[in-house]
């Protein structure tokens, strides 16, 4: 009998199970444990699902995180109570920092032995409430689609994040009554703008002169209306930190990303914005070069679906509480053509210096010395020959060598690149396994810097056995780069806990029945990125540089706050 279907003997274990397959969910990653093996063994009772087992619960919470930019929402994760759940924090804080839906299924005690601080005990709704959208507990078998399924609606509605759903084992064991099942899939449609501030947001972008359209993480999806929009008005388009994948380089309109690493052109021309339209942005620290970019004088327009970020930074002479793509459809049906030849001009102008700016010629890269190891202009070359390919998804941890593929990086599809804005060191592999699993007929690639590589290490056994053909490149200068450079800049060149040794990961593959090469000279990477995709098994690419090397000409890092 199948885990999802109606029946005699079911149990709460089975009715979860059910649930998920009624939601759509058809991938679960995990790590085995006392008080979810009932959910387990239903999973494998159960086609329609594939349970992905890693070798440590943060890489599960990493991939499920992954699998949901992919479009593959809401990411599943499975993970027992205490020790387990603990682990898992850091993946539940990131996807809840960057409004990424995620579910996280988590075992708990029985309820007849809970708060007498049984073996692994943990409160796991006040642990994981600050950090998530929703955080719950079932004690009735029979609440469980009430409560399960809705908590996967909330984590997919309005503005995304993780929901965490606490299982005691009595509850999994206990049979389901008749009747019982789960409940059909729905999902609310999101909001539109309400017309009079439509109307109100297209009399200010056509009085504008130097009008932006700002795009955060909640202008995900098909760039179509902002890009029509800002063809229509002539304004600029910038996107904010990590997000340079939301419209294709080669858009007439685009001066690029905002955030550490930005080219001075792209902040200019939000600093000189008289109207300035923010689709799904929460005006972040880096986005914002620490909220000082965004001039008192510009008239902003902030359109968001969560109506709790309206003025959170910026007070806005206009607030839509509204799905980004069609308040920007809504402003495309109601805008006037208002742009001019002095407009065009202008805006030729930014693009002109934005374009130069990411070319990677001698005198961008004035200064630059590799001093003997790869240098990062031969890995943005690499990672553009990647990207060039239509088949190829490109995925960017968050190494030291993460303001090269922001400067000169030139993506040429729309959702093409996937980077965490969240900080978790560690977050590349994992993501990329769970963006992979949801997109099996695109190659995936990640860059890492040996720091985060070597956290997670470990997966890439899972992505041997699992047949999961990622290539990871790893930027292995066998120090922790932005640390580095801040002891440097900031601390008088005391080096303190920032160097280490690391061992061949070209070797540390092949141990694993992977592919591995090692990279010592610029010429040598293109062909080993080359000869990886051409691989169809997991493969490392050690990209070896000096451990004083990292950051592009004329970037300096950023000060501690």
């Amino acid at each position: 009998m199948s885990a999802a279907a109606p029946g005699p003997g079911r149990t709460g274990a089975d009715l979860v199970v059910a649930c998920l397959v009624a939601e759509g969910i058809e991938i679960v990653t995990g790590v085995p444990g006392t008080t979810v093996m009932d959910v387990i063994d239903g999973i494998a009772r159960e086609p329609r699902i594939r349970f992905v087992a890693t070798r440590h619960e943060q890489v599960a919470g990493f991939m499920a995180d992954g699998a949901s930019r992919a479009g593959a929402a809401p990411g599943t994760a499975l993970v027992s109570r205490g020790p387990g759940a603990a682990n898992l924090a850091i993946a539940v804080q990131n996807a809840y920092d960057e409004s990424v839906p995620m579910l996280v299924l988590v075992g708990q005690v029985s309820g007849a032995i809970v708060e007498r601080r049984a073996f692994e005990e943990m409160d796991v709704v006040a642990t994981f409430r600050p950090m998530s959208k929703w955080a719950v507990e079932i004690h009735d078998v029979a609440r469980i689609p009430e409560l399960l399924q809705r908590a996967i609606r909330a984590s997919v509605s309005g503005r995304p994040g993780p929901v965490v759903v606490s299982l005691p084992l009595d509850v999994l064991q206990h049979p389901v009554p008749d009747g019982v099942v789960a409940a059909p899939r729905w999902r609310p449609y999101p909001p539109a703008p309400a017309p009079d501030a439509v109307t109100e947001a297209a009399r200010l972008l056509a009085g504008a002169e130097r009008p932006v359209l700002l795009l955060g993480g909640g202008a995900v999806g098909d760039p179509g209306p902002y890009l029509a929009l800002a063809e229509r008005t002539g304004a600029a388009v910038v996107t904010t930190w990590m997000r340079q994948s939301l419209v294709p380089y080669k858009t007439p309109g685009y001066v690029g990303c905002l955030g550490y690493g930005a080219h001075e052109v792209t902040e200019q021309v939000v600093r000189e914005a008289d109207v300035l339209v923010a689709f799904g942005c929460r005006f972040s620290e880096f986005t914002t070069k620490r909220w000082t970019l965004v001039s008192d004088e510009t008239a902003l327009i902030h359109v968001d679906v969560d109506p709790e970020e309206l003025g959170r930074v910026h007070p806005p002479r206009l607030a839509l509480v509204a799905d980004a793509r069609l308040a920007a459809q809504a402003l495309l049906d109601r805008a006037e053509r208002t742009v001019g030849d002095a407009g065009r001009e202008r805006l030729a102008g930014f693009r002109g210096c934005f374009e130069e700016a990411t070319d990677l010629t001698a005198d961008a890269l004035a200064g630059d010395d590799p001093r003997g190891g790869v240098s990062g202009a031969s890995g943005v070359r690499a990672l553009q020959h990647v990207l060039d390919r239509p088949d190829t998804v490109l995925v960017q941890d968050a190494p030291s060598f993460v303001p090269w593929m922001q400067r000169h990086l030139r993506v040429p599809r729309a959702r093409s690149v996937f980077g965490s804005a969240g900080g978790a060191m560690a977050w590349g592999l994992p993501a990329a396994m769970g963006i992979a699993l949801a997109r099996p007929r695109q190659r995936v690639v990640t860059v890492s810097g040996d720091g985060s590589f070597w956290m997670v290490a470990q997966d890439f056994e899972t992505c041997v056995r699992e047949g999961i053909p990622l290539v990871n490149l790893v930027m292995n200068n066998f120090a922790y780069g932005n640390t580095r450079d801040r002891q440097r800049a900031a601390h008088g060149e005391r080096y303190l806990g920032v160097f280490y040794d690391n061992l061949d990961f070209a070797g540390f593959a092949r141990s694993l029945g992977g592919y591995g090469a090692r990279v010592e000279t610029d010429d040598g990477l293109l062909p080993a990125v080359e000869s990886a995709l051409d691989q169809d098994r997991p493969a490392i690419i050690d990209v070896l540089q000096h451990p004083m090397y990292g950051l592009p000409p004329g970037l300096t890092p950023l000060p501690a706050r």
